[in-house]
């Protein structure tokens, strides 16, 4: 492919939980220079000024009427000055992204499929048939996940798996630094998440949990959520969203990981990133019988398909197992970031 710059579609806020853009565009940025576009905010005025994170610039449109559509003719415009000449990729993690592809025609399209947008609570009416539309048109599709990947790959042989990765030092620190201080005053054995907290997780599994005399923690932004939905416990504890640097001072607190996911339309194709950066930072990790889970990490995380025998499993796993604490980090030493984005970058190459 023949490109010098890269021009994103994001329904995510780079600002936000660290998820998989954060991860891979900020490695791509490091070849060439890349904008990410993101979905407008609500502002007192029209505006479409680039701003710079980092490495990467990013494109904040604010609208006075949130019923603008992402990328409509002002952020086009704001993109096209941007590009100013250069040669763009187009890369979309979202499908009402296309207008991108549609404005740069003649530029190649990749599209990173990390979740199936359409399956999730409150989705845009129309979202899965715009992105059969992406997937059509798209050069390469890059699926996050060995669901996400089942699910398209009948398209062919564009459609590549790219499953998501960890920074593992950065997480392994966890084995052997202080943890934060909200774990000072908790005394019984600690079971943790870090992530988005919204319609995916399994709350019956985690009010089973709590049942049993352990403390839950649970690290991350509550979304699309109402208040009664949450479990409300004196040893159920919720800290909001955390940095990401934070994020391996609260593991340092954590006795088990948890991935307490319900197994739902939203969750059925979920590959979630914070597997390996559990087993990186050396902990035991418990999971509810999700598909990826099950077929990439088996042989390091114990499993509960039922509320009770999920926070059984919980229990029997605070008991030291160090086999299954060395299989689980060489499992994630070997989903390296860096490794994949350049896989990535090489699939590109060769197109």
């Amino acid at each position: 492919m023949l490109f010098d710059c890269i021009v994103v579609g994001s329904h995510l806020r780079f600002d936000g939980v660290r998820q998989r853009p954060q991860h891979v565009l900020g490695r791509l940025a490091r070849r060439v220079p890349v904008l990410v576009v993101e979905e407008p905010f609500l502002g007192l005025r029209d505006d479409d000024e680039i701003e710079q994170c980092g490495e990467i610039s990013l494109l904040r449109p604010r609208r006075t009427d949130l019923a603008a559509a992402m990328c409509d003719p002002r952020s086009i415009a704001a993109v096209r000055a941007w590009v100013a000449g250069r040669k763009p990729l187009v890369w979309l993690y979202t499908p009402l992204g296309e207008p991108l592809a549609e404005a740069f025609s003649d530029a190649p399209l990749v599209y990173d499929r990390m979740d199936d947008l359409a399956a999730f609570a409150l989705a845009p009416e129309g979202l899965a048939r715009r992105e059969a539309s992406v997937l059509e048109r798209a050069a390469l599709v890059f699926a996050g996940g060995r669901s996400l990947f089942e699910r398209v790959s009948r398209i062919g042989p564009k459609v590549r798996l790219f499953a998501s990765g960890v920074e593992f030092e950065h997480f392994a620190r966890a084995a052997f630094i202080a943890p934060h201080p909200l774990f000072t005053n908790l005394t019984l054995p600690v079971c943790g998440y870090t992530g988005v907290i919204d319609e995916r997780i399994d709350f019956a599994a985690l009010a089973a949990l709590a049942d049993r005399p352990v403390e839950i923690v649970l690290v991350g932004p509550v979304l699309k959520l109402e208040n009664e939905t949450l479990p409300r416990r004196p040893n159920v504890h919720f800290t909001g969203q955390v940095a990401y640097g934070q994020l391996p001072a609260f593991m340092a607190g954590f006795d088990v990981a948890l991935l307490p996911f319900a197994r739902n339309a939203a969750t059925a194709s979920i590959s979630p990133t914070k597997t390996p950066e559990y087993l990186a930072a050396g902990l035991p990790v418990v999971s509810t019988p999700i598909a990826d889970v099950v077929a990439d990490f088996s042989e390091a995380v114990a499993f509960g398909d039922s509320p009770g025998a999920f926070a059984e499993a919980c229990l029997a796993s605070l008991a030291p197992d160090p086999p299954r604490r060395e299989r689980g980090l060489i499992l994630a030493r070997t989903a390296s970031w860096d490794a994949i984005v350049a896989r990535m970058w090489n699939d590109i190459e060769g197109e």
